[in-house]
């Protein structure tokens, strides 16, 4: 084979396998509208429930698994996830060398890997334990209004991830499961919280809105000088 040959060959292996890594979208802020306005009027819409549930499932278990990936150096292998199989691909130290699967041969070096999913909104951040939570709750729940109940506390999460402040909320972790920027995510939360919702889901907003106003960079730097 020609060198030219074995490079078309090794380019085309290399796309597919990138290919491969498919991320789980953010839900829209349209269905979780409505979902909201159902639960408002006493309905509980269990098809509606299930496909932002399940979304949130899917967006959640990736925001998990890159942490994995991160911290513990394992790689969940995505063909094998395709096919229902979890297996875990250990990433080597050297970056360049190549991450390979032992059960399917899918392969990838790490910062083509780790080019996948930047400036997704995929990034853990300091709310992977919430985003953890949401995978087990909704394993768990079986009632339509436990699910509810799971995703309206996993969407009004926030990021902890100020080492000198670790009680002070950084950044609603809503952006990374819910359509949009931030500013506009912030606003879609008030919005929701601005319906006539039941007694939980309105003592969950009103939590929420307590700490997002606690967010503000100009005082947390500050006390983050006076923590040092």
């Amino acid at each position: 084979m020609t060198d030219n040959g074995y490079m078309n060959k090794n380019e085309d292996a290399i796309k597919k396998n990138r290919k491969a890594v498919k991320w789980s979208p953010r839900v829209s802020k349209d269905k979780l509208a409505r979902l909201y306005k159902s639960t408002c009027q006493g309905i509980w819409d269990e098809q509606l429930i299930d496909d932002v549930g399940i979304t949130l499932y899917l967006r959640c278990r990736d925001i998990v698994n890159i942490h994995r990936a991160q911290t513990e150096r394992k790689v969940t292998c995505p063909d094998c996830l395709d096919t229902g199989t979890v297996t875990y691909v250990t990433r080597e130290k050297n970056a360049l060398s190549p991450m390979k699967c032992t059960v399917c041969g899918w392969t990838m070096i790490w910062p083509d890997y780790h080019r996948t999913f930047q400036r997704r909104q995929l990034n853990p951040g300091g709310a992977v334990k919430y985003f953890a939570d949401f995978i087990r709750n909704y394993e768990k729940a079986r009632a339509p209004k436990d699910k509810m109940l799971a995703i309206d506390l996993v969407i009004h999460e926030f990021h902890y991830s100020i080492r000198e402040l670790p009680e002070q909320p950084a950044r609603a972790a809503g952006v990374n499961l819910i359509d949009g920027k931030l500013t506009d995510v912030i606003a879609f939360l008030d919005n929701l919280g601005e319906m006539e919702l039941p007694g939980t889901f309105r003592d969950q907003y009103k939590v929420w809105r307590e700490k997002q106003n606690t967010i503000n960079w100009d005082e947390i730097k500050i006390r983050r000088a006076n923590q040092k």
